[in-house]
């Protein structure tokens, strides 16, 4: 295509735009792109390795930095958290924990960004699981992180977030073979964490779940960190170590990366599409983006 053939076909294609009633800055925004990153790194964690504190660490820093476009820590922190916010940092829930030192670095961003307040919202259940809970604490205390950060008391099934009054929310949703879902994450967390609980959603394979993302979490800004160091299958615990951190500020891009690469190594349960409930939280709910060609995927090797 010659370049007076290409202005001449985008000049007929925008002017197609705005005649079916879209403003170009409509058209602007469908055409804008999210960014996605996937950290990796192969020492940070193995099925008889214990974590590497350091890289998790490195990990953290890598992709917080990437997704913000600084390569200043503090200053990347500070992108997606103001002074004035008061933050959530929502753990994984049960079946499949969150390694203890994702949270920890979680927090330690956290408290760069120096927020008015800030609580690690970890769910109820969790306090059964005393190893995880004494290794959370113990790592917390190590990074002079107040004990009075954690709250079990927000989410539980119902949860309470809508209750507080959270201006910032970051998530870290681990993933697994879901016998609802077919493969778990972000969007269906948000179904477990919405006041009305995940029950409602079970009907048809989750594929409400994203109706609750913008009514009850829209009005807080969203950061994401999946713990993809390793991934599980149903409630039996891990069964692949992936060794990566995903970062994103959509929910259903950021869900959307996570499960593709869930897929490379592990499968859905049964037949269960588990693309139909993300699809749905764009195409139906309009809570993020879906589509592949509307993600900027950055890969990084630590």
């Amino acid at each position: 295509m010659t370049d007076m053939n290409r202005r001449q076909f985008v000049a007929t294609a925008t002017a197609g735009v705005l005649a079916a009633g879209l403003s170009a800055d409509a058209l602007a925004e469908s055409a804008k792109k999210t960014k996605v990153v996937v950290v990796t790194c192969p020492d940070v964690i193995d099925r008889d390795k214990p974590v590497n504190p350091g890289a998790v660490r490195k990990m953290m820093e890598t992709g917080v930095t990437r997704l913000a476009g600084t390569s200043d820590v503090t200053k990347a922190w500070k992108t997606f958290i103001k002074p004035t916010d008061q933050v959530a940092v929502a753990d994984a829930g049960t079946w499949l924990l969150n390694v203890p030192e994702v949270l920890i670095e979680i927090m330690r961003g956290v408290t760069l960004a120096g927020p008015s307040a800030a609580k690690l919202t970890y769910c109820a259940l969790d306090e059964g699981h005393l190893d995880f809970m004494g290794k959370l604490k113990s790592g917390l205390k190590d990074a002079s992180i107040p004990q009075e950060v954690l709250d079990g008391s927000i989410y539980t099934i119902r949860s309470k977030y809508h209750q507080q009054q959270f201006t910032s929310l970051i998530m870290s949703p681990t993933l697994k073979s879901h016998s609802i879902a077919g493969v778990s994450g972000i969007v269906k967390h948000f179904a477990t964490m919405s006041k009305g609980g995940p029950q409602p959603h079970h009907a048809n394979a989750m594929e409400t779940s994203g109706s609750v993302i913008v009514p009850e979490f829209g009005h807080m800004k969203q950061l994401y960190v999946v713990d993809a160091l390793r991934f599980g299958e149903t409630t039996r615990g891990p069964q692949f170590w992936q060794k990566s951190l995903i970062f994103g500020t959509d929910p259903v891009a950021t869900d959307m990366v996570a499960m593709d690469v869930f897929l490379k190594s592990c499968k859905t349960y049964g037949e269960l599409p588990p693309d139909h409930h993300r699809l749905l939280a764009d195409t139906r709910y309009n809570a993020g983006i879906s589509d592949r060609s509307r993600i900027e995927v950055v890969n990084v090797r630590v």
